[in-house]
């Protein structure tokens, strides 16, 4: 459970500043995310910003702290120091959600639809897709970040299917061959998308016994002791 809301503004939140022409700027309250993959304690840079914007008393050392959002989203709408939305004081919502990220695991795999698509999956399927924006997006590393993007070449794969035969077993015979025959760009993109497809379906039992596998011969290779059974996806 997170910490509770303060009681009693801190002065950061207190404090307002003027420009020279006598603008006002004033603080918003953030909303924070404590999914399972955030880090824990204040190694969490969001668990630090939030305890010094005020809306945390204490940062939990056992609690993930994952995302601090400052936006108008419906589940996480920042405020101003007097209890209103950053909605209403700015007459609308904004078209965009800032965000801090503190991940202390791998994050799950996203499709993010344009705005026609997502505004057509919103309105067909509200639940699994729960606002109607598309969501393009800019990420800056405060601290060291490591990310992966795009594919591998479709050779390389090919050599990889080849070479590891749990990852083989989880991608369908029509796939594997679509792989191997790719010859060009359009062949290659075809191929991707039917292994790819593939992979993300392979049904849970045999991924995670595949998954233990992979995971039980990269620990014997380096000289550790194998995670027990079901640690390999975090069961």
């Amino acid at each position: 459970q997170m910490p509770k809301n303060r009681s009693q503004e801190s002065p950061m939140v207190s404090l307002q500043t003027y420009s020279k022409d006598g603008t006002m700027v004033v603080p918003l309250r953030p909303s924070v995310k404590d999914y399972a993959w955030g880090i824990r304690g204040l190694d969490s840079r969001v668990a630090r910003y939030a305890l010094e914007s005020g809306i945390i008393d204490e940062v939990d050392p056992d609690s993930p702290y994952a995302e601090l959002w400052i936006g108008t989203h419906a589940k996480g709408p920042a405020t101003l120091r007097d209890g209103s939305t950053l909605e209403e004081a700015v007459g609308g919502q904004l078209p965009f959600l800032f965000k801090v990220l503190s991940a202390g695991k791998a994050l799950s795999i996203q499709a993010h639809p344009d705005k026609t698509g997502a505004e057509r999956l919103h309105d067909k399927d509200p639940t699994n897709y729960g606002d109607a924006n598309h969501k393009p997006e800019m990420a800056i590393a405060l601290t060291p970040f490591e990310a992966m993007c795009g594919f591998r070449r479709i050779e390389e794969i090919a050599i990889l299917i080849k070479k590891h035969r749990e990852f083989a077993a989880c991608i369908s015979e029509t796939a594997k061959l679509a792989v191997f025959l790719a010859h060009d760009e359009d062949s290659g993109r075809s191929a991707l998308k039917a292994m790819f497809s593939s992979f993300m379906t392979c049904p849970k039992e045999e991924s995670l016994k595949k998954s233990e596998s992979s995971v039980e011969k990269a620990s014997v290779g380096a000289g550790r002791t194998p995670p027990p059974p079901g640690a390999a996806m975090g069961a």
